[in-house]
């Protein structure tokens, strides 16, 4: 067997191994392009009317909330969006809900039914639906079957590329015909084209994803920079927030004042966490609604006395750490922000097609072979 058969074969067999692993993770992958947005657009539905005759809900109010409805809670997130009469989401733990940001009635308990589809959807993508110590199993099987996937990317180049290059040749499959002359010549055509369009997004979709499921691959990243991979910060975390002495509003108020004298007035979102470490709150503040890191940046204050203790920009990070983050939002294509998340998703909703037409492919290929013998 010469040696492109044998890439042929492996190519056919393993892609029929892997085919419904592969066709889950690129479907889910489709739902969850706008994740961000819709989500967002279902709390801009809790939204009020701005009464200017109303004092708006105070930082320390928020927290009173959280603290009130679960005592034993004090790692807390308040999401403040810089829109007069925004909902306010905020957490206590595993608990989430949104205010209403006049009275601090409870509008919504839970994620919604947005943020539960999305969830559903989201453990779908990493764990195939498994829970507890399942979860394990179903992230490994799509550790591999990315793997797989991305053997099947390259192995097609080299099955894709003729023995002479010609312009004839690539037009041939580089565009749909006008006509097919069978159902099996479309379905190769799309394979091909299709194929051959959406190779170099789908390489960077799939290589990326090695950094969520091996430690082999984030070892390679860093090192790759003279760095080893960080190990993950431990604090002991506050059993209360009884120590923290200046009031949150207070510290809203500071971090506002540093976003405005940084270029950040027109910020979207600003995230205060607390509870995490003991005297801290970190300040997330966001240019957009996606995480874009080269808009965002975190401010930290001590809450004895409200001194600036860091000031943590994607700049700040080592080189291997900028490029993990860069790694991180270029597999969900929202480093280039929407016009990127369009794109992941147009591929992977490609990536599907690709499935499917080579499963059809591969069975009108061995079903006739399996009967002759």
């Amino acid at each position: 067997m010469s040696f492109k058969k044998w890439v042929f074969s492996t190519h056919l067999t393993v892609g029929l191994v892997t085919a419904i692993f592969i066709f889950l993770m690129s479907a889910t992958g489709v739902l969850l392009t706008y994740e961000r947005q819709f989500k967002e657009l279902s709390e801009m539905t809790y939204g009020v009317d701005p009464d200017l005759n109303a004092v708006r809900l105070s930082t320390d109010d928020v927290v009173a909330t959280l603290q009130r409805l679960h005592p034993d809670e004090p790692h807390i997130f308040v999401r403040w969006v810089n829109r007069e009469g925004a909902a306010i989401p905020a957490w206590a733990g595993m608990h989430s809900y949104l205010l209403h940001p006049y009275t601090g009635e409870v509008l919504r308990e839970g994620e919604g039914i947005v943020g539960e589809f999305f969830h559903i959807v989201t453990d779908l993508h990493r764990y195939l639906l498994l829970e507890g110590e399942y979860k394990v199993i179903g992230k490994t099987v799509n550790g591999y079957a990315n793997l797989v996937f991305l053997f099947l990317l390259i192995s097609g180049i080299y099955l894709w590329l003729p023995k002479r290059l010609s312009v004839t040749h690539l037009k041939k499959v580089a565009w749909l015909p006008k006509q097919y002359m069978s159902r099996p010549h479309k379905h190769r055509q799309w394979h091909l084209v299709f194929g051959i369009w959406s190779l170099p997004a789908l390489l960077v979709i799939a290589s990326t994803a090695t950094l969520f499921h091996f430690k082999w691959a984030n070892v390679a990243l860093y090192s790759a920079f003279g760095e080893q991979v960080p190990a993950r910060e431990r604090h002991p975390e506050p059993e209360n927030l009884a120590g923290d002495l200046v009031s949150y509003e207070q510290l809203f108020g500071l971090a506002k004042t540093h976003a405005d004298e940084n270029g950040y007035q027109d910020w979207y979102s600003m995230w205060m966490e607390i509870g995490k470490q003991t005297h801290v709150a970190r300040f997330y503040i966001d240019k957009s609604i996606g995480h874009r890191q080269e808009l965002a940046y975190s401010l930290y204050l001590d809450t004895r006395d409200a001194s600036i203790t860091r000031v943590l920009r994607k700049s700040d990070w080592s080189a291997g750490g900028q490029a993990w983050g860069t790694a991180r939002f270029l597999h969900t294509g929202e480093y280039f922000g929407f016009v990127g998340q369009t794109v992941a998703g147009l591929v992977s909703l490609l990536a599907c097609i690709l499935v499917y037409t080579g499963t059809v492919l591969a069975y009108r290929r061995l079903v006739p072979l399996a009967k002759k013998r």
